[in-house]
């Protein structure tokens, strides 16, 4: 489920999963994946909220880019926050595996400097909703 703090919505999970490059993407299809990414976040936020309320204390939200920059950091949170003990092998292993990987943060705002004017106005009309719930502005007039 998406935090507060969304990560950078043309790099959502559909996008890597569905084998959809959005960096590369057209405009149509990244405005359209942006878009779902967004409905998908907004419900995503109404329905932790509920479960929040429902159950105080018993559910762990993950910011997406925060996790990217400190994996090792963030399993022993989990870990922690699930009451768990966390060996110091799998803590090495999840270290090791972390970072052999591309840098996720990186990544994560590659896009930024590939965005037309035209497009990051079409991505944040889609994704208002989400922007309105979680209190943030779009500036689109």
């Amino acid at each position: 489920m998406v935090d507060e703090a969304p990560n950078d919505v043309t790099t959502a999970p559909r996008c890597q999963l569905n084998g959809v490059n959005c960096v590369q993407a057209d405009a149509d299809k990244l405005v359209t994946e942006a878009s779902l990414y967004c409905q998908t976040a907004a419900r995503d936020v109404v329905v932790r909220r509920h479960l929040m309320r429902r159950y105080p204390h018993r559910i762990y939200p993950v910011i997406y880019d925060d996790m990217v920059r400190d994996v090792a950091g963030h399993a022993t949170d989990v870990y922690r926050f699930l009451d768990e003990p966390l060996s110091a092998a799998t803590l090495q292993w999840i270290a090791n595996n972390a970072r052999r990987r591309r840098n996720g943060t990186t990544i994560s705002t590659r896009w930024k400097d590939r965005l037309t004017v035209r497009q990051n106005e079409q991505i944040l009309t889609a994704c208002d909703e989400l922007f309105r719930l979680m209190r943030l502005t779009s500036d689109v007039e």
